[in-house]
């Protein structure tokens, strides 16, 4: 269980990953260039400090559950593909969009950054200019199938988002917090304030997307959550969401809006539309999404269709054999194929312009 008997087995692990037929080819790559790292580290341990060689390790055990997450089989694929279209509007470059697949209900974004520690910590290693960007998002296994339930993973994008541009700090930077609390730390009130703006960072940016599903979301989640050290308060929050989708002026919107035109040049702006798809449902069959708006909004609409047959069953689902999963299963599972359909178009698009 040393270090570099732990790196000997990961290396062999992601060679396995590496050769899987479930891969996409960047994830493939990212597989192959991680052995080659590991490798490198292995051949010339005696190069390097045993602090560099222990925290790489733990870099490489951290990011294999988001690699292995991401093979196809694996993946919430649908969501993904949704979450790249909204990625390209904030980063041109490539980026891989990972997903850890959990044995628990949690939604998390990784920041640590291996790559990042490969290129500043491993000087004799020839890194052929390779530093990718990895989007390592956490989520419920038992949700890879189930589009609806994946509405907070747009939050964790905006996470992505903030931390790559560094927003919420820099809005500290513009707007520095209110008067330190007596008997408080200004670092810790500083920090503070700090994790409540990039919670409402990622949760008008998810809104952009999925516009008052993040809400019910975050309102199905934790309903009742009093503000805490890192995150602000749930209604807090629902009335920071409320404000921007209904173009209210709020002063935490405000500040955001300032700190992301500094730094992108850009503001936040919805960009999806809700889509009519309850025809289209109530014959149990796939909605056909018009464009790229409709896309990020059958999310929105796919949340209200579900919950509102929940609560009070029209047709095709007043059956009595008709259980609440049922209901769910069946809505996900139409929603899911309608953004797969969408897809499929597109690439077929895609290759006849070629």
């Amino acid at each position: 269980m040393t270090p570099l008997v732990n790196l000997h087995i990961l290396a062999r692990r992601y060679t396995q990953l590496s050769k899987s037929a479930y891969f996409d080819p960047a994830f493939k790559d990212f597989a192959r260039r991680t052995v080659d790292a590991t490798q490198h580290v292995l051949d010339n341990a005696r190069n390097y400090p045993d602090g560099v060689i222990r925290q790489f390790e733990q870099h490489v055990w951290r990011v294999m559950q988001f690699v292995r997450g991401s093979r196809s089989n694996d993946a919430p694929h649908e969501t993904q593909y949704v979450l790249r279209k909204a990625l390209k509007e904030w980063i041109l470059e490539e980026v891989l969009v990972s997903s850890a697949s959990l044995e628990e209900f949690s939604f998390f974004l990784n920041t640590a950054d291996l790559w990042d520690f490969i290129n500043k910590s491993l000087n004799d290693f020839n890194k052929q200019k390779y530093k990718p960007l990895v989007v390592q998002i956490g989520a419920p296994e038992a949700f890879k199938h189930r589009p609806i339930f994946c509405v907070p993973l747009f939050h964790e994008l905006g996470h992505f988002v903030d931390h790559h541009y560094k927003i919420s700090e820099f809005s500290l930077l513009q707007t520095p917090p209110a008067q330190t609390p007596d008997g408080m730390h200004q670092d810790y009130w500083r920090a503070i304030n700090l994790r409540h703006r990039m919670e409402h960072f990622a949760d008008l940016f998810g809104s952009c997307y999925c516009g008052e599903a993040g809400n019910k979301s975050l309102l199905a989640i934790a309903p009742d959550h009093s503000a805490s050290p890192t995150h602000p308060a749930t209604i807090r929050r629902v009335e920071i969401v409320d404000d921007f989708l209904n173009n209210r002026q709020n002063d935490m919107v405000d500040l955001l809006q300032a700190a992301l035109k500094a730094r992108t040049g850009k503001y936040l702006l919805t960009r999806f539309k809700k889509p009519n798809i309850s025809s289209a449902l109530d014959d149990v069959v796939t909605y056909k999404i018009n464009d790229d708006a409709e896309l990020f909004g059958i999310f929105l609409a796919g949340w209200e269709y579900l919950h509102d047959q929940l609560e009070e069953r029209t047709a095709p689902w007043i059956d009595a054999k008709v259980d609440s999963y049922i209901i769910e299963k069946t809505v996900n599972d139409l929603i899911e194929k309608s953004i797969r359909n969408f897809e499929i178009r597109e690439r077929w698009k895609d290759v006849a312009s070629d």
